[in-house]
């Protein structure tokens, strides 16, 4: 439990130096200050500093994962409209909550290595088939159209849902207008339904 405890703590103090100061601008001496640790601590942990970047990629998904799930897991939806809603509002609040990870996954993640693509590929694989596995039990209930093309439609709202938490939770981080996340839930859902309900549902 003490290993898991230090483990985390180094992820967290390097997540935060990332973010800010980017994956090249960060070293291990930089971690080892931000952390309060020796060397020799790091290195039972991680072999080196791409190993310690590929362990927050994979944290970023898991915590993703766990969160998407949890929503999948609630009781109390009364309809797919509320559950739907309930997945985007969870979403988003889970890229507020994790404003570091999602800066490195979405900025600074992506043309850093070929060593790193595997990573990040793999949250955005994780994403659309989430995300089209869901539209399908739409379209089997009937709350979605069932002509649509769900691979293309997948596509489009991932990468909508991750340009929203870019712009607010990154780009706009720090700004005086917080963003009102049920509101932007709320409009993202009526975008969604305008164009893939079912006319029977209409």
């Amino acid at each position: 439990m003490k290993g898991d405890l230090r483990k985390s703590q180094i992820l967290d103090g390097a997540k935060k130096l990332i973010a800010r100061n980017g994956y090249y601008q960060t070293h291990v001496e930089d971690i080892l200050r931000e952390v309060k640790i020796g060397k020799g601590t790091f290195y039972l942990y991680f072999k080196n500093k791409e190993d310690l970047f590929i362990a927050i990629l994979e944290r970023f998904l898991d915590e993703w994962e766990e969160v998407v799930l949890k929503v999948t897991a609630e009781p109390g939806h009364k309809d797919l409209q509320s559950y739907f809603q309930a997945l985007i509002t969870r979403s988003l609040y889970f890229f507020k909550q994790n404003k570091e990870l999602c800066n490195i996954h979405l900025r600074i993640g992506p043309g850093i290595s070929d060593v790193f693509e595997p990573y990040i590929e793999r949250f955005e694989q994780k994403m659309l088939k989430y995300v089209a596995d869901e539209l399908q039990k739409g379209v089997q209930a009937g709350f979605f159209r069932k002509d649509m093309d769900i691979d293309v439609i997948a596509n489009i709202l991932v990468g909508a849902l991750l340009r929203i938490a870019y712009y607010y939770f990154v780009v706009k981080k720090g700004k005086r207008n917080k963003p009102n996340i049920e509101h932007i839930s709320e409009e993202f859902f009526k975008l969604i339904t305008k164009g893939l309900q079912s006319p029977v549902m209409s």
